[in-house]
């Protein structure tokens, strides 16, 4: 077996050993009682409670059975990583280097989980849950604009926000200073939105969430422009609906009376779906019962919404109801509930990680992990070495020459020091980034940019190394996987390897287990396919081939019918003998087959005895035998080297 098949069976028993190890290391305390030693470890009721829950689930019923079989798997599992530890497998490099490879891999997933998605996603379930009613000032930033162009526009804003501030009413401020021609009109009012709102738009989004009733916003920036926001109402959110409807199109007195027309009928028992059939003028939705796709607030007319979402209960329908299409009975049809956050985060996690929002709360993060660590910088030792910087900094052939390379240009209190010799590198490596910069922009402002994002990864860097103290659960993680890698290595030494090694001990394990790899009894039957679909035919051959020998088949119907003999061995299960008598010598009646083509017929040639397979010939077998029989003496007599000792009053004291 090659190193690489190992690794990827050394992976997934690594895997597959979580099923009996803890997934939260708990800190030991004087106060968490002990429920048994293993060797030198100590496992507390806290681990293996959760151990025990996590993986029985529903079953976990806490039954002395229950408890007592989780409790000889939890064992022997401990036994093996008490032996493995003996042996000094934690120390050997080779491993030690494949688990910081594999905590570099899970660090950074982990932390962005932990501190962005998590925190992203409970945001956003918590925003679902509400629908915000909002007016606006909208000031416009041109596409693709410079810098000065949006400080441009910010300060006209900032003038705004200011006679806001001075006593302004906002309808009039809207009416001088708005640029959104839509609800310029109706003084900025906007209507109800809720979340999540479009990419571009997350900072809008926060500030509709984050502004009370009555009250106006700061500026706010979206990806078109600035804008100042006044909620004027909040309510649980409408979430989403499907109903069908009747349309009458227009608005005249005439329309209108024979839409109260359908609705009295309705009212008297007619059939909703008949009356759309017959009457609706939306072409689309009448040819299937009205229906409409289902759909949330924001897509169709404000009084079509309204009605729609009023109506109480599943079957029930709107009075008349008019916009600008023409007058509609609205039907509702369902109205889902909202998600569960289990089924939300599902269908949310892999979308948040693609959205603006990410990367906003990915800045939040390092900003707020420079603020409590001590973050230090030298933008002096920056500066000079910005400074030394040539056009030739933009070319692969840019090689870094400093002269005090060593000095620190950022830190993290103590737990992580750059120097300008590892920014250097960093610029160095990231030739593809250095290059995407123009040529035409100062080399100092493109040095900064890198440096910034230098920094960015230091601080994700040194949040990812402190991880196992700030989230128990990762330090388990991590537990599992060495403790995973150490079950491994050991079991592959004293069960597996041998295994296959040892060919005495194998032979003899096989001599002395013989009867287990005894075959059944089978048959050598003869398969006859008769191509005809005549059954006068087929049975002519079924009973010339009864009482005359198979070489004379052939040539008897040679003329009539092509017949295929095939000889087959089957086991004494076998669907084929099915209804058959266990003889030799035994015929199935004729059948036709399922497309009516061929009738087939089956003879039992002869009963092939039980026999004892080979070494050879059941050898994976064997194999798999011994590996579990090997496995039984290793485990006692690791009993013996490692005794285990129950605290069985904590034991009896986890009974229910």
């Amino acid at each position: 077996m090659t190193n690489m098949n190992f690794y990827m069976i050394r992976t997934l028993f690594s895997f597959v050993s979580l099923l009996f190890i803890t997934c939260n290391v708990l800190a030991q305390n004087a106060v968490e009682p002990v429920l048994m030693q293993v060797g030198n470890s100590d496992v507390s009721v806290p681990e293996f409670r959760y151990i025990y829950e996590k993986n029985n689930g529903d079953q976990a019923d806490y039954s002395m059975k229950s408890l007592q079989d989780y409790l000889d798997l939890y064992i022997k599992f401990k036994l093996k990583v008490e032996k493995a530890k003996s042996l000094k497998l934690d120390t050997i490099s080779e491993l030690r280097n494949e688990l910081a490879g594999y905590r570099k891999q899970l660090a950074g997933s982990y932390l962005m989980d932990k501190e962005v998605t998590e925190t992203l996603l409970k945001e956003l379930y918590s925003r679902i849950k509400e629908d915000v009613e909002f007016s606006h000032i909208f000031m416009l930033v041109p596409a693709n604009p410079s810098q000065n162009q949006k400080d441009s526009v910010r300060l006209e804003m900032l003038a705004v926000k200011a006679k806001l501030v001075g006593g302004m009413s906002f309808e009039d401020a809207v009416s001088q200073f708005s640029q959104d021609k839509n609800s310029k009109s109706q003084y900025g009012r906007m209507g109800y939105f809720t979340a999540k709102m479009p990419e571009g738009f997350y900072t809008f989004e926060s500030a509709l969430y984050q502004t009370a009733v009555g009250k106006v916003s700061d500026i706010v920036e979206s990806k078109i422009g600035y804008h100042i926001i006044k909620v004027t109402d909040k309510r649980p959110a409408r979430g989403q609906i499907q109903v069908a409807h009747l349309l009458l199109k227009g608005d005249s007195k005439e329309i209108s009376t024979r839409m109260d027309s359908l609705y009295q009928i309705l009212q008297q028992g007619a059939d909703f779906s008949q009356l759309v059939a017959q009457y609706s003028q939306d072409k689309n939705s009448s040819r299937n019962e009205g229906l409409l796709p289902a759909f949330g607030i924001n897509v169709y007319d404000r009084a079509f919404e309204d009605a729609a979402f009023s109506i109480a209960s599943d079957g029930g329908y709107s009075v008349p109801v008019r916009t600008k299409a023409g007058w509609h009975i609205i039907k509702r049809i369902n109205k889902p509930e909202m998600d569960t956050y289990e089924l939300f985060v599902k269908k949310m996690k892999g979308q948040l990680s693609k959205d603006e929002r990410f990367e906003l709360a990915k800045k939040k993060l390092i900003a707020s992990i420079k603020a409590n660590h001590q973050f230090k910088e030298n933008l002096t030792l920056l500066n000079k070495f910005s400074a030394d910087q040539t056009e030739e900094f933009y070319s692969y052939k840019w090689v870094p020459v400093i002269k005090d390379g060593q000095n620190t240009i950022c830190a993290f209190g103590t737990g992580l020091v750059a120097s300008l010799d590892d920014f250097a590198g960093y610029c160095k490596k990231n030739t593809r980034i250095r290059l995407r910069y123009d040529k035409n922009k100062p080399v100092s402002e493109t040095i900064n940019e890198l440096y910034n994002e230098f920094v960015n990864e230091k601080a994700i860097e040194f949040e990812e190394k402190n991880l196992d103290t700030k989230y128990p659960d990762f330090k388990s993680l991590m537990k599992e996987y060495e403790e995973g890698i150490l079950l491994f290595e050991v079991t592959k030494a004293a069960v597996w390897d041998k295994a296959n090694q040892d060919t005495v001990g194998l032979k003899t394990y096989y001599e002395q287990n013989k009867k287990k790899y005894e075959e059944d009894e089978k048959a050598l039957i003869q398969k006859y396919t008769v191509q005809t679909t005549d059954k006068k035919l087929a049975d002519k051959i079924y009973k010339f081939v009864k009482n005359n020998p198979v070489d004379k088949l052939q040539e008897k119907f040679k003329n009539k019918a092509v017949i295929v003999v095939m000889p087959e061995t089957v086991e004494r299960t076998s669907e084929l003998l099915k209804g058959m008598e266990w003889e030799a010598g035994a015929f199935s009646q004729p059948v036709l087959n399922d497309y009516g083509k061929y009738y087939s017929f089956l003879k039992i040639q002869e009963i092939q005895p039980a026999k004892v397979k080979t070494l050879q010939d059941a050898r994976g077998y064997v194999v798999a035998d011994f590996q579990d029989f090997l496995e039984k003496q290793w485990v006692e007599s690791l009993r013996k080297e490692f005794p285990v000792n129950i605290n069985q009053q904590v034991l009896q004291q986890l009974i229910k």
